[in-house]
């Protein structure tokens, strides 16, 4: 007596079973109704990524090539668009500055903390935009991305104006007095005058 079993072949499913998620901060089913013959395990996420789904093949079927295929599905970032300040000029002051900027997740409960690029000396640069962290939700950055995330800013040249005090000597004609000197902005200077008749 020979014993022997015949299967139903069944077409393997492809990406075409994937559904086009993005993150919500909800659990969210990654695959679409399995074809006949097999099931669908771990494919059930929140968080953004790709993911391996389990395909299962019940009692009795068999992929039409005789593979055991695997599945890949992915859970999209959510896009977030920048806001970017409106002044993207400024005077030098020998403090760090660029343009100010905000965003937020869309998410109930998750707070973006945003952070972006800044300079000092005068001239023209871009500050770019990213997530530092996310407070509350699944608090993870890495389930967004940022769009519009450069702005172009210039830091033009300041006219500082520099104030002498005298220090010691006295005004008489012929005699030393010495200064101290003290701008109205932060930093150093060169090719300071400082020539003074009595």
């Amino acid at each position: 007596t020979i014993t022997y079993q015949i299967n139903k072949s069944v077409a393997k499913p492809d990406s075409s079973y994937c559904n086009d998620l993005t993150y919500n901060g909800f659990e969210q089913t990654l695959t679409k109704t399995p074809g006949e013959g097999y099931t669908f395990t771990n494919n059930k996420k929140i968080d953004a990524g790709s993911y391996e789904i389990i395909i299962d093949l019940k009692d009795n079927y068999a992929f039409s090539d005789g593979s055991t295929p695997t599945l890949t599905c992915t859970l999209n970032k959510k896009e977030i668009a920048v806001n970017w300040g409106s002044t993207t000029t400024f005077t030098y002051n020998g403090s760090a500055q660029g343009p100010t900027v905000t965003a937020t997740s869309g998410v109930n409960g998750e707070t973006l903390n945003i952070i972006r690029t800044t300079e000092t000396n005068a001239g023209s640069y871009t500050s770019t935009a990213s997530i530092s962290s996310v407070s509350g939700g699944r608090a993870n950055k890495n389930n967004y991305i940022l769009t519009g995330n450069t702005k172009d800013f210039t830091i033009n040249k300041a006219n500082p104006t520099i104030t002498l005090s005298a220090t010691s000597g006295s005004v008489n004609a012929g005699s030393t007095i010495t200064f101290t000197e003290k701008a109205s902005i932060n930093g150093s200077f060169s090719n300071v005058s400082r020539t003074t008749s009595v």
